[in-house]
């Protein structure tokens, strides 16, 4: 058994028979960053709500502290509940959901305090309270507590300004090793200029706050230090990290000098408005190391896109795609969320045909999900839903994980809501399966999609997951990138190269009559058929020619369409 002045933890329920995932959530590894640094010992644990149960019995504190965000509650409600009952400890809780929570949680929960926005200095304020005794609640600023039956709210607390003091999350923080020496989640700064009306975020950080180039590189450094020759993977998860040009093309200078020692690739969020008046940075950004990115789409009308504040149009968001992909930029992601503002059949309609516009145009590297509006608390469109035209069902997220909506409109009550959502999700992975057949993605990026060798990290990515079902198109793609097969273009002599079947003949063959078979979808005459048994690799197209006693010219043509149906590649021995 372990003993911690704190163990902070960030739980929710197995919901959908899904653990949470908490990659790049950083908060409470953050704090207990801090924390330590100024004396105590604190650890972090994230993941679902019996593990943190367990790790409660098995280890010893004597504090916590509760993330709470618009999903987890009621688990904190418990939470809290359980360990003031069974430990007898003072419990705080912080949060994005923090600010929100009102008179009956603090009844049903018997919290001791709510840490309201950046933790850091409150915690630790907290901390000298509750173990060492030094100082009062009233005059600890940015906190929320209950006392005779009211809730009292102190005073703000400063926004910390120098973020370069803060200290760097390492393995020391986690509970429970996270795979720390697989990937790095950093954040370069905090806060956000725009005030997009659906954002929590842009409602109450509008200060931005960056943390030095200097200082970003020294903590990238300490991690390159600990690691090994194995590819990994660094998260920037900062809303704002493409705010400042001259910074990005800074950081990334020195990331691609980096990479010359140490192999590894990178993910950011980018600012659609600051990307399309910056184009230059887009470039900065892949020549650095970035092959995935996620872009504030969210719609496909400027209607709905002014409604949000979001500051771009679907113009600019179509040309910073294309320069994405151009720069080498491999995975694309965004979102377009339906029932948000203005929402009707016609916006959906709208919606579904950029979606689908914007898939064409990224040749494989655009990814998209569709979501619906979350109602998070403070914002503008949750405090306002009637301007927009929504109306808000379950502001308390008890009907929704998720995986249903929230809000409904006029015209659309919330099981038409959902029903769009499918539609909408089938027509995006039909487009992109069509897209796939159709041979609308260059081979090379698909190819690109594939885990790098000496690398335990799963790709992720809708494409390579959507390859990955394709029982033709995978060992098709699969056999390229091993390079133990080749398209007919890339070959010099094709008459010296060995057609190669990619996949099981009598799995995917289907008797038409007595002269025709049928494989994926394609007729083969008898004649034909006879080449095809011949596609082993044993012989080459002239050896096949010379078997068959046919003129090369009449191979090919049966070789051609195998080809162009994924079922052959070419072996060069």
């Amino acid at each position: 058994m372990e003993e911690f002045d704190i163990l902070f933890l960030n739980v929710h329920r197995r919901y959908l028979n899904h653990s949470a995932k908490f990659g790049g959530f950083l908060g409470i590894y953050l704090l207990s960053a801090f924390v330590r640094q100024e004396g105590f010992n604190a650890k972090s644990f994230s993941g679902t709500l019996e593990e943190g149960l367990n790790h409660l019995e098995k280890n010893s504190t004597s504090m916590a502290g509760l993330y709470c965000d618009f999903d987890n509650v009621t688990e904190n409600k418990f939470l809290c509940r359980y360990i003031k009952e069974k430990y007898k400890l003072p419990v705080i809780i912080g949060g994005p959901q923090a600010t929100a929570l009102d008179e009956n949680f603090f009844k049903d929960s018997k919290c001791d305090a709510v840490v309201r926005y950046e933790g850091e200095l409150t915690v630790l304020e907290l901390m000298n309270y509750f173990l060492e005794e030094v100082g009062e609640l009233k005059n600890i600023l940015g906190i929320s507590y209950f006392e005779n039956g009211k809730i009292l709210k102190n005073p703000e607390r400063p926004l910390i300004k120098n973020l370069d003091a803060l200290p760097f999350a390492d393995e020391n923080c986690y509970l429970i090793p996270q795979n720390f020496y697989r990937s790095l989640s950093l954040m370069t700064g905090r806060g956000c200029p725009f005030h997009c009306a659906f954002c929590h975020e842009g409602a109450h950080t509008r200060t931005v706050r960056f943390r030095s180039v200097e200082n970003v590189l020294a903590e990238i450094d300490q991690y390159l230090k600990k690691i090994g020759d194995e590819n990994f993977f660094i998260f920037f998860t900062d809303d704002t990290f493409t705010l400042n040009v001259e910074r990005v093309k800074k950081i990334c200078e020195e990331l691609k000098k980096r990479r010359k020692q140490k192999n590894f690739e990178w993910f950011c969020e980018g600012h659609i408005h600051t990307m399309y008046k910056n184009p230059e940075m887009i470039k900065y950004l892949a020549d650095g190391g970035c092959i995935r990115m996620q872009l504030g789409i969210e719609a496909g009308t400027e209607k709905v896109l002014k409604a949000y504040g979001k500051n771009s149009t679907p113009q600019e968001i179509i040309e910073v795609v294309k320069k994405c992909r151009d720069a080498g930029i491999r995975e694309i992601y965004g979102n377009i969320i339906l029932a948000g503002a203005n929402f009707s059949r016609e916006i959906f309609e709208e919606d579904k045909k950029f979606a689908l516009e914007l898939l064409e145009i990224g040749e494989g590297t655009v990814e998209l999900g569709v979501v619906t509006y979350w109602p998070l608390a403070e914002t503008k469109m949750t405090n306002q839903s009637k301007d927009f035209g929504i109306k808000i069902c379950d502001a308390e997220f008890l009907t929704s994980v998720g995986d249903f909506p929230q809000v409904e409109t006029e015209e659309l009550n919330r099981l038409k809501i959902a029903e769009m959502q499918t539609e909408l999700e089938k027509e995006i992975f039909a487009k992109m399966k069509e897209m796939l057949l159709k041979r609308k993605i260059p081979t090379e990026r698909i190819l690109s999609w594939f885990p790098p060798e000496k690398s335990s990290m799963q790709r992720y990515g809708s494409w390579f997951g959507l390859l990955t079902q394709e029982k033709i198109l995978y060992p098709y793609y699969e056999m390229l990138k091993l390079k133990e097969g080749f398209e007919s273009k890339d070959i010099e002599n094709i008459a010296e190269a060995h057609p190669l079947r990619v996949v099981s003949l009598y799995k995917n063959i289907k008797r038409v009559n007595e002269n025709e078979i049928e494989i994926s979808g394609e007729i083969f005459s008898r004649e034909e058929f006879e080449i095809i048994m011949l596609t082993t690799g044993k012989l080459s197209v002239a050896e096949i020619c010379e078997r068959l006693n046919l003129k090369i010219d009449e191979v090919m043509k049966t070789l051609n369409r195998l080809e162009k149906n994924f079922l052959t590649v070419y072996s060069k021995h």
